[in-house]
């Protein structure tokens, strides 16, 4: 299966900077590469010391589809 991607080779739907809700969770995208993406799980909002993590794209795309993730912030294109 190939996936879709940007002329910066990051995948659609996920951009820099983008801040997404999930019922237990928030998650902001920090750095988004061709295959990974580097991302903060917080509580709250703004939350300060919190580690940044990474994980596979594609990993990412399903868990936010999986948990019915909301769109909070939207982030820079490129």
């Amino acid at each position: 299966m190939k996936r879709k991607v940007t002329k910066n080779g990051a995948a659609p739907g996920l951009a820099k900077g983008q801040l997404w809700k999930l019922n237990h969770a928030y998650i902001q995208i920090v750095e988004l590469g061709k295959r990974l993406i580097h991302y903060k799980m917080m509580t709250q909002p703004g939350e300060t010391g919190v580690r940044t993590q990474m994980s596979g794209i594609e990993t990412m795309l399903v868990y936010l589809k999986t948990r019915h993730a909301e769109l909070v912030k939207g982030g820079s294109a490129g």
